[in-house]
């Protein structure tokens, strides 16, 4: 029988009911997923938890080739550039007409390309001559290792001696300021250039004009020998801007150097002693001050280093390289008749004063030049001269490339200049066009921009075309109509997404003598990439797992689209079944990997949710009783049952014993579960996990015993019996009563809320609230457990007691029985609890909780707790009781 276990004393039904709703709202919120968080838990209430994983952040997923888009992991836009860089990407890929022609570099319309310039490529130096300069500080030669012309200079630095190296400056250097200027001279030993110090000038100047400070040497200078005082010079503020120059004195006279503006930190300055006066004039120079100049200059210093003299490198000098060429007839002096043309590079150009190319052609008494402007250095240009009018006359021509350097310092100076692929032509074009293959992108993709350059010289143009299809039969039904554009630059592309293109150029021109060109081409594409996976970080189960149970996901794959599932540990993965039943992976640690697979670049499978469900061994939820009733069986015969505690997913849990008990009249069961029956009947064996009120039952049918005795062995008990039946039927109305009393009379709402008690016990508040408790518990557990019962009452055993239970439509009511309950107890409950909702159904419903509203029940309980038996007020209807 169920007996008491030790449990937490309830001090209202209330506060049963407050501490439920706290830990519903303890587990709703439990449930849930911390927002960021990767995965999440949710349990289920078969004592399993499913495992969640939303692809909305990347918190606790790899990603190999695939991204989140939409809260779902997709493959990934990958971008493509279809390039064209030069014109042999657009020969290697389709053809040209006659018209069309490439130089290589660009496309364009086909002239006569007879060049007439032997050896222009220089792959020998036959044909042309080389010139040097006057001093052969520029020369001209063929350059065997870059096949080319190279006219250069290189030259070192001047050689140069040391006039001061300012590391003693107190007696040999003083101070120079006019008026109203603060200065000072020191020896400064910190912040020399070299050497052991540095002269040191501090001052500050205001905003008048000419003042300056200065530092003044105490001898006669002689610097006749050398044209340039080189000098370290660190200014340490240039906020307002100063400028250096020199000042000496020439019999009488002032000269001044021009002066230069000094930038922040140790610099080197040049400064031309030319300026000051002729060598012999600089034999001996007076009063010399090196001079600052500025205006509105805070308190700053200036520091002097390392002084010395150099004579500058002075020389400006022009290397040729020329051929002869012979013209056999006479061409058109029009624009676009003769057309020379060469590739150059000035490489360098350090040290020198100026550098200038330039090309000429002169014959037949006239002449042309045209200079190559400079540009970025070290890269090779392309340069093309019409020389239509000065070689219109057939004849003997010569061509001449003219490099001139102009030096003037003291430091080391070179400058390279080569050209290459020198031609002269006679064009006479026409319009042409081109027309590529289909060209096969990696996968089907999106066309996003176009991008082509190239030049369209006055009375020329240029058309691109693209159009796309899904095979390679240009020819076929599946290829779109022409886009295009006339205009070279970036456009966008308007073009269906599709698996292959092609490109068509058209050129014109209406003078035969220009030529548009096509330099580059690129289309920019966009596909889906072809594979990629998606992999979660190791998710180790809690301490109470059992197994794996299943494996699901929010997908969704379309056309030409796939993706596969693995679980694994961290040391191998397998494929997911099918069916997503992932029970035979073993232990509680996993991770899994999606791989997304397309064959179109237009469309990409999506992953959305991951789903990992495992069970795990939970609280004891129910007891199972074998063998399952009904059990038939004799009175005095024995059966032996067997419990089994279970949690919500129906996992045995492990339990020491159970508590048997049984409502058998004169029957029994032992603590192993052994059923001995008594009198017959219906009757029920209950197993109880101890100190809970978790249980289940059988069913068990007693029926008499099948042995008959022979009449006259039945004799002595029959007489017996009518010498007893007359005494027996005068003492039934007080053993009767003396065999059971109602010790209590709960009534509780559907709530759960008390109601009313009621009890024939002296110290009834000692335990009134742990009963309330008790019903409320059982009352919600049998909702729960028994749903397919649909009966009203119910019977419970507990110690020595019997508690039968009767629904109403809005309260239930439990009467506690000592002793055996008689058969008419639970009619007469019936009949109670029907006169109750037919008196206070109402107030039951709208009940607030003030005891004054439930005036007069506790005295309407007591025609039920104090009469033997229980008669309904005249109202009860026949029907009811008959239920």
């Amino acid at each position: 029988m169920l007996e008491r276990g030790s449990r937490t004393r309830p001090y209202t039904s209330i506060a049963v009911f407050g501490l439920a709703a706290l830990t519903f709202l303890f587990v709703l919120s439990a449930a849930r997923p911390v927002s960021g968080e990767l995965p999440y838990v949710i349990a289920n209430p078969d004592a399993s938890r499913t495992v969640v994983w939303n692809l909305t952040s990347p918190a606790g997923l790899s990603f190999q080739n695939t991204t989140l888009a939409g809260g779902k992991a997709v493959l990934p836009w990958e971008n493509a550039t279809v390039d064209w860089p030069r014109a042999t990407e657009f020969l290697s890929h389709g053809s040209a007409d006659a018209n069309l022609t490439s130089d290589g570099t660009n496309l364009t319309l086909r002239g006569d390309i007879s060049n007439h310039v032997a050896n222009g490529d220089f792959a020998s130096n036959a044909g042309w001559t080389y010139e040097n300069g006057t001093s052969r500080n520029v020369t001209a030669s063929w350059d065997p290792s870059g096949l080319n012309a190279l006219m250069a200079h290189n030259s070192p630095a001047a050689s140069n001696t040391t006039w001061d190296t300012m590391d003693a400056i107190n007696l040999t250097w003083q101070l120079r300021a006019p008026p109203g200027v603060p200065a000072s001279i020191s020896q400064e030993y910190v912040h020399q250039r070299e050497g052991k110090g540095a002269l040191n000038l501090s001052f500050s100047i205001g905003a008048g004009a000419a003042l300056y400070a200065g530092a003044h040497p105490l001898v006669v200078v002689n610097w006749s020998g050398d044209n340039r005082l080189l000098a370290w010079v660190m200014a340490r503020n240039v906020t307002s801007p100063l400028w250096l120059n020199v000042t000496a004195n020439v019999s009488g006279s002032s000269r001044t150097t021009v002066a230069q503006l000094l930038s922040l930190g140790w610099q080197e300055v040049v400064i031309n002693l030319d300026q000051i006066g002729t060598p012999s004039e600089r034999s001996s120079l007076q009063d010399v001050v090196l001079r600052i100049n500025g205006r509105n200059v805070a308190g700053t210093f200036v520091y002097f280093d390392d002084l010395r003299l150099a004579n500058a490198k002075v020389f400006n000098e022009t290397a040729k390289v020329a051929q002869a060429i012979i013209k056999a007839r006479s061409t058109s002096p029009s624009p676009g008749s003769a057309i020379l043309a060469l590739d150059w590079d000035l490489i360098d150009a350090t040290g020198v004063r100026s550098v200038t190319a330039r090309v000429n052609v002169t014959g037949n008494s006239t002449s042309v030049e045209h200079s190559l402007s400079q540009g970025p250095l070290g890269s090779w240009r392309k340069s093309s001269f019409d020389v239509s009018p000065a070689m219109s006359l057939s004849g003997t021509y010569a061509i001449r490339f003219q490099f001139q350097v102009a030096v003037d310092n003291v430091t080391a100076s070179l400058s390279h200049f080569r050209i290459d692929n020198v031609s002269l032509w006679f064009p006479d074009r026409h319009n042409g066009s081109y027309v590529s293959n289909p060209i096969p992108l990696y996968a089907s993709s999106e066309f996003r921009d176009v991008n082509w350059s190239g030049s369209l010289p006055a009375g020329t143009s240029a058309r691109l075309s693209l159009r796309s299809g899904n095979d390679s039969n240009p020819n076929g039904s599946g290829w779109s109509a022409l886009e295009s554009w006339t205009s070279f630059g970036v456009h966008p592309v308007s073009l269906p997404g599709a698996r292959y293109f092609q490109v068509r150029m058209d050129l014109a021109t209406v003078n035969a003598s220009l030529s548009p060109s096509v330099a580059t081409f690129s289309l920019d594409t966009s596909h889906r990439a072809a594979i990629g996976n998606v992999t979660s970080d190791p998710f180790r189960a809690m301490s109470d797992f059992l197994r794996w149970r299943s494996f699901n996901v929010s997908s969704s794959v379309v056309a030409s689209t796939s993706i596969a599932f693995d679980i694994g540990n961290g040391s191998y993965w397998t494929a997911v079944p099918a069916d997503g039943n992932v029970s035979g992976f073993a232990g509680p640690d996993i991770r899994w990997r999606a791989q997304l697979v397309s064959s179109d670049g237009l469309v990409t499978p999506s992953l959305g949710q991951v789903r990992l469900t495992y069970e795990y061994l939970g609280g004891v939820q129910r007891v199972l009783v074998s063998p399952t009733g009904p059990v038939r069986l004799e009175s005095g015969q024995q059966v032996s049952f067997r419990a089994r505690a279970v949690d919500a997913g129906s996992h045995t849990v492990s339990v020491p014993s159970f508590e048997w008990s049984t409502n058998n009249t004169r029957g029994s069961v032992d603590n192993d579960g052994t059923f001995t029956a008594g009198d017959p009947g219906n009757w029920v064996v209950t197993a109880t996990v101890p100190g809970t009120f978790i249980f289940g039952t059988v069913q068990v049918t007693v029926t008499p015993t099948s042995f008959l005795p022979a009449p006259f062995d039945l004799l002595p008990y029959v007489l017996l019996a009518l010498a007893c039946g007359g005494a027996g039927y005068g003492s039934y109305e007080i053993a009767i009563r003396r065999m059971f009393a109602i010790d209590d009379v709960f009534l509780i709402s559907k709530e759960g809320r008390l109601l009313m008690h009621n009890t024939r016990r002296m110290r009834a508040d000692r335990d009134e609230d742990i009963l309330s408790a008790m019903f409320t518990a059982i009352l919600t557990f049998l909702r729960d457990f028994d749903r397919e019962e649909t009966g009203d009452l119910r019977r419970f055993e507990f110690g020595r007691k019997t508690a039968l239970l009767e629904r109403g439509d809005h309260a239930y009511v439990a009467a506690v029985y000592s002793g055996r309950v008689p058969r008419w107890a639970g009619k007469d409950l019936r009949r109670f609890m029907y006169d109750l909702e037919r008196r206070f159904g109402e107030t039951f419903a709208r009940w607030s909780g003030d005891p004054d509203d439930l005036q007069g029940l506790k005295e309407f309980s007591e025609r039920f707790v104090a009469r033997f038996r229980y008669r309904s007020f005249p109202r009860l209807s026949a029907a009811r009781l008959a239920t």
